[in-house]
């Protein structure tokens, strides 16, 4: 999205100052992205079937014990990936259901950047641009997302163990591992801060006289410019 300011017709000053700023926007949202259904918690298929399979959805069972989207708990020590939701098929048998459903999906990610400037006209040929550049301009905090087992390891990190704490740097407890927990630690894990550039450009504009020969052996002036920033920062 690109807007720019129009003119004040208050006074020349206010019209100077306000008029002519330039917006710019790149706005994306959209759903998070499925999560994949975990693999089976105790039957491993693989020396069997020559494969493995993943778990079955239980009925009536929520997903979630925590809205991923809602910002409205702790994820350092919250458990929001619900165990209780799946279940091993039965031995020697594959799972009937998908690998992933529209209704379990991580945490949305919108992705937004914002800028805004003007070009000062100081003199006739000496120009003035400012502007300023963010990365997520609102602030948005990023937290990892949960863990769901591993396809590797069966029973690693699955739904049928339990949540590993660690002691932090402040000594309280945090989720390290385990089904729908959040690994807050270390502290890079967290993502998300605001981030901005502040970018200014001085434009000298100058013009020069040269001259070339012409067929009758005079040489004609030509009026030459260029533009070329004499100062940034």
């Amino acid at each position: 999205m690109n807007y720019t300011s129009p003119k004040v017709k208050v006074h020349r000053y206010a019209n100077y100052l306000l008029s002519e700023w330039t917006l710019r926007t790149v706005l994306q949202y959209g759903s998070g992205q499925p999560i994949g259904v975990p693999t089976t918690a105790v039957i491993n298929n693989a020396a069997a079937l020559l494969r493995g399979t993943h778990a079955e959805r239980v009925p009536g069972q929520p997903l979630f014990l925590a809205d991923l989207n809602c910002h409205c708990f702790d994820p350092a020590t919250t458990q929001v990936l619900n165990p209780k939701a799946w279940t091993d098929p039965a031995p020697g048998t594959f799972a009937s259901g998908p690998v992933f459903y529209n209704d379990y999906r991580y945490q949305r990610r919108p992705k937004e950047t914002l800028s805004f400037g003007r070009v000062f006209s100081i003199r006739e040929n000496v120009k003035f641009q400012l502007r300023a550049e963010f990365t997520n301009p609102f602030n948005r905090t990023q937290v990892p997302n949960p863990v769901i087992g591993s396809s590797t390891a069966p029973g690693s990190g699955s739904y049928a163990t339990g949540i590993t704490q660690l002691v932090s740097f402040n000594g309280n407890r945090v989720n390290a591992s385990g089904f729908g927990a959040i690994a807050t630690q270390p502290a890079s894990a967290v993502i998300g801060e605001r981030s901005g550039l502040l970018v200014g450009r001085l434009t000298f504009q100058f013009s020069y006289i040269a001259s070339t020969p012409s067929k009758w052996g005079l040489r004609e002036p030509i009026l030459v410019e260029n533009s070329r920033p004499r100062v940034g920062f």
